[in-house]
């Protein structure tokens, strides 16, 4: 049974505080915070415990927790590790709510820190005691000015007081992450560092402020996660929410991919696994801190696109058409360069607002770029009609402008303002932003009228994929991955530690994959009778649990087109199986039989497979498969089982809608068809339970009728 969604409210809404282990010298880890609390303006009761002092700061102590006399919502704990047990029970002898540990010395340093951070959270869990940390550095709710950090930077100044919530596994990049919002203007409304995670995760913090009303955007570092089901529950909540998570998560290497028998595992390294979680659940993904907090601006203060391309619909992949208009030709094709790398229509100008640019300037491009030339230095107000034309026109969900620096010009600016208010004030018209060079109270204005500003033109142009894609996900609703019910599978034998070919063919059939005609013959005549019944040509495979490989032992034979050459074949690979060995100097395999199948005819080879992730369970790839697949590694990732939104997404992000868009006398094949056997094959993961570890196809060819699956390998846990 999960875990219910968690109360952060005295954590970071407490009417009262403890510190436990304060100092009368604020610059100490228990002195910071007190100091924090009384010169930021905290409105809650603040009670210092120190069992030397009658004073800290200013403060009445008292000696203990007990000598209080009242319960407190939120204890912060500033004592050494070894003391954390008598805290937590003077904690809940006080019927205290939560408590933040900054102390550090316990699963960083060893294994009898992690004994103690295992107690220190059971004993949190036993008292219902909302947990952050330990080692952390704290939390703070800008708006109800309560600081429980020990972090001097709030008093350097804060950030404005906003939307944003920002949530760090790491203290100093948490700290780190509050100077640059406060650089940068961006508004924030909590900030929380959750450290070792005894208690409070990352995923916890998100799901809270997907509930929480001051909260629109939430910013999010990550090193990684040990609950997956919790972090996805996190980000459903805020999907459903319709409040964008941004992600900058580190570690992206294949540390995490597991080695194993199958290409599956070794494709599916660990960065490609949270991938594919992000995607499920529209996170917005930051390759660098620049782009952390842009995205945080842009999603903060942006307004989302109400328009979108007509073939899309609304959905996950919805896209809403952009007019890009410019005064350079040059900047022009660089934002469409970028608008169509993301996705994002272009259709030119309608022809109303196009005949009176043109009447306007004659040699000005009505297409989109909608380019007006540097005449506007002559004719500004042709600009600002073309800005207002293509905002009011209904054609488009976004306008990007590019002024270069015609924003700072005395003759364009006050003009310029005219025409953002009258679009600010109009609900109906598109949402505009702009870039080029542009001075501080400048931008102030337009950022206040809901005009974005940027320098770098891409940016722009990302800005609006990235409201497009908020927009899209707010509108959506979706449940889980797989809601559909999962197919009744053959029962699978209890020591099996793999299925044969045959097994994992029959296995996928039952699921409504579509898999090559086949038959198992246990002797030569057998395997002849099978291949006149198919037709030939034939190939003809081990079939075995045990030697999942075939080829790597010689227990393959392709393209067979007569009764001779089964018979040979057969003999090859019944011979093949003798001189291999389950184990160095174990015994031999047992001859099982081998697989007799149709040669499927196509023009390309996609391969699919899932493999069981252990954080977050069952996890899909599909891409262009074959031999080179450890070549090109051009591989897509979604949780299983799959809807088959995603399953088109992994197609087409894995590039092998290709080999289904028709070329070269080859007919086209629907790729909702091809998706819907993606989910079929995840649907079959997902009835195998927990036995199942990895299932792959490779090859699965690509035929008139859609892809067939022409050998399977399924490996099994206990």
């Amino acid at each position: 049974m999960p875990d219910p969604t968690p109360d952060l409210s005295a954590l970071l809404r407490p009417r009262s505080i403890a510190v436990i282990g304060a100092s009368s010298q604020p610059e100490k880890v228990g002195g910071m915070p007190i100091r924090l609390l009384r010169e930021l303006g905290y409105g809650g009761r603040v009670h210092p415990v120190n069992t030397a002092s009658a004073e800290i700061q200013g403060l009445p102590a008292t000696p203990s927790l007990g000598a209080l006399g009242e319960p407190v919502d939120l204890a912060i704990v500033a004592v050494p590790a070894l003391a954390s047990a008598d805290v937590m029970a003077q904690l809940a002898a006080n019927g205290t709510r939560a408590a933040v540990f900054f102390t550090s010395g316990f699963a960083e340093v060893g294994e009898e820190g992690t004994r103690m951070q295992q107690a220190l959270a059971e004993q949190a869990r036993r008292h219902g005691i909302t947990l952050l940390g330990p080692n952390c550095l704290g939390a703070m709710n800008l708006r109800e000015r309560m600081f429980a950090t020990f972090s001097p930077i709030p008093l350097s100044g804060l950030p404005p007081l906003g939307d944003v919530g920002l949530v760090s596994q790491s203290g100093a990049f948490g700290a780190y992450a509050f100077a640059l919002a406060r650089e940068a203007g961006l508004g924030l409304s909590h900030w929380v560092t959750t450290g070792n995670e005894a208690g409070l995760q990352v995923a916890d913090v998100i799901e809270w402020l997907a509930h929480d009303d001051d909260t629109r955007v939430i910013l999010t570092y990550m090193e990684g996660c040990r609950d997956g089901e919790r972090l996805r529950r996190a980000l459903a909540a805020a999907r459903a929410a319709g409040k964008p998570v941004v992600v900058a998560k580190v570690g992206v290497t294949e540390a995490g991919a597991r080695s194993a028998q199958s290409h599956t595992a070794s494709l599916a390294g660990e960065d490609a696994v949270y991938q594919a979680v992000f995607d499920e659940y529209g996170v917005h993904r930051a390759e660098s801190l620049e782009a952390f907090f842009r995205l945080g601006y842009v999603l903060s203060r942006g307004r989302r696109p109400s328009r979108w391309h007509s073939d899309s619909g609304l959905a996950a992949d919805a896209v809403a058409p952009v007019a890009i208009v410019t005064v350079s030709g040059g900047v022009g094709i660089m934002m469409a360069d970028r608008a169509e790398q993301l996705g994002l229509p272009m259709p030119p100008m309608p022809a109303a607002p196009a005949e009176a640019l043109r009447r306007a300037i004659p040699f000005a491009s009505t297409a989109n770029p909608i380019d007006v030339t540097g005449q506007i230095v002559a004719q500004p107000r042709v600009l600002l009609d073309a800005l207002r034309d293509v905002a009011a026109c209904g054609e488009y969900g976004s306008v990007v402008a590019f002024l270069a620096a015609g924003a700072n010009a005395p003759a364009l600016w006050p003009e310029l303002q005219r025409t953002v208010a009258a679009l600010h004030d109009t609900a109906d018209s598109a949402p505009l932003l702009l870039c080029g060079l542009v001075a501080d109270d400048r931008r102030a204005w337009l950022e206040q009228h809901g005009c974005l500003v940027f320098r770098e033109p891409a940016h722009a142009i990302e800005a609006v994929a990235a409201l497009t894609r908020a927009a899209a996900q707010g509108a959506e609703s979706r449940g889980e991955p797989g809601a559909e019910a999962l197919p009744q599978l053959p029962r699978i034998p209890a020591d099996a530690n793999a299925l044969s070919e045959h097994e994992a063919m029959q296995l996928l059939a039952e699921a409504g994959v579509p898999v090559a005609p086949h038959g198992l013959a246990r002797d030569a005549d057998e395997a002849v009778r099978i291949a006149e019944r198919l037709g030939y040509p034939v190939a003809v495979k081990l079939c075995s649990r045990e030697i999942l490989h075939k080829s790597d032992v010689g227990g393959v034979a392709l393209n067979l087109h007569d009764a001779d050459a089964v018979r040979a074949a057969f003999a090859r690979v019944r011979d093949a199986i003798g001189r291999h060995a389950a184990q160095p100097g174990g015994a031999p395999v047992p001859f099982e039989g081998v697989v007799v199948a149709r040669m499927v005819r196509g023009w390309g080879e996609l391969m699919v497979g899932v493999r069981r992730d252990p954080v977050f369970g069952l996890v899909a790839l599909a891409g262009i498969g074959g031999t080179a697949v450890e070549v090109f590694r051009q591989m897509a990732f979604g949780l299983a089982p799959l809807s088959v939104p995603r399953a088109l997404a992994m197609l087409r992000d894995s590039r092998a809608e290709a080999l289904f868009a028709g070329h070269r006398g080859n007919p086209a094949v629907p790729l909702e068809r091809v998706a819907q056997v993606l989910v079929r094959v995840s649907q079959a993961a997902a009835a195998i339970g927990p036995r199942l570890d990895t299932l792959e196809i490779n090859p699965f060819i690509v035929t008139t009728e859609g892809p067939v699956a022409a050998d399977a390998v399924i490996t099994l846990r206990h």
